[in-house]
């Protein structure tokens, strides 16, 4: 991508949008950032910009594409970061004459490296940008999905939304017990020790981001559905003292899932090496 370029941000005093900044200006880009606490307003941000990104939650970034959108030239692009993308994609695409690109980093905003990293690209309109952007975390060291819009939302409702659920649940049940975590270390294993680090991850955040990742997604409530339709089908077999039926069950998954179990165990054995110095039963 040529170095005279120049990207605007707006939401850029954000976490994700200052660790887009420095992508950006890591790859010789001229990066405008417009924000809360920056004179420079988005318009004129947008104005001296070839690239407008919006860095925003979802609500603010359709009323941000409404706004910036008319003022971008048929050969700029106008971009966001959000975790959904089929609205804000439409958004974008009704309020420009510009190229649409929806873009989701799937990871938190401060990457040490994007050596491995997931990026989704979502092109709505246009071609030249969105090989652009993927040369840009390509040369990064990303993985770049293109993905329709619709169907990201699809993939991000079992990914993020029954993801997390499955965190909060597990959290819930812990505070239904009156049983908090540091009673249970003691008892848990490593792989429970992993798993209640990730409850306190989720609730060490902004819990409203994953409360509008389940609750925005239009196809979570599906989702939701199966997984609980399926969580039923296990508590019958595994309480009812049916267990050769749960044995051929999971065989039945092992099966489906192939080769990637000792990829996963591979992988899982290194998470809980770093986590307690030695991996150890689940």
């Amino acid at each position: 991508m040529e170095s005279d370029f120049t990207f605007g941000i707006f939401g850029g005093t954000g976490q994700m949008g200052r660790w887009f900044e420095k992508l950006l200006q890591d790859q010789g880009h001229r990066v405008l950032v417009s924000g809360r606490r920056t004179e420079l307003t988005p318009e004129e941000m947008a104005r001296q910009s070839h690239v407008v990104v919006l860095s925003l939650p979802l609500p603010a970034a359709l009323a941000a594409a409404e706004t910036l959108g008319p003022l971008l030239a048929p050969d700029s692009l106008l971009m966001d970061l959000c975790s959904l993308k089929a609205e804000v994609c439409r958004k974008m695409e009704a309020s420009t004459r510009a190229e649409v690109v929806g873009c989701h980093p799937l990871f938190g905003p401060a990457p040490e490296s994007l050596s491995g990293q997931n990026v989704v690209l979502c092109p709505v309109r246009g071609r030249n940008w969105a090989g652009r952007l993927s040369d840009l975390f390509t040369r990064a060291g990303a993985e770049v999905q293109v993905c329709d819009p619709v169907a990201h939302d699809q993939k991000m409702a079992l990914v993020q939304a029954v993801n997390h659920f499955i965190t909060i649940t597990l959290a819930r049940t812990l505070h239904k017990m009156d049983l908090h975590p540091e009673e249970i270390l003691p008892f848990s294993t490593p792989l429970f020790r992993l798993k209640l680090s990730l409850v306190g991850r989720l609730f060490a955040q902004d819990v409203r981001l994953y409360r509008d990742l389940i609750s925005e997604n239009p196809f979570a409530g599906d989702m939701l559905d199966r997984f609980m339709e399926t969580a039923g089908e296990l508590s019958g077999l595994f309480s009812g003292n049916r267990g050769d039926e749960a044995e051929r069950l999971l065989g039945e998954v092992r099966e489906f899932l192939g080769g990637f179990c000792e990829t996963g165990k591979r992988k899982s054995d290194g998470c809980l090496k770093a986590l307690d110095g030695e991996p150890g039963e689940g």
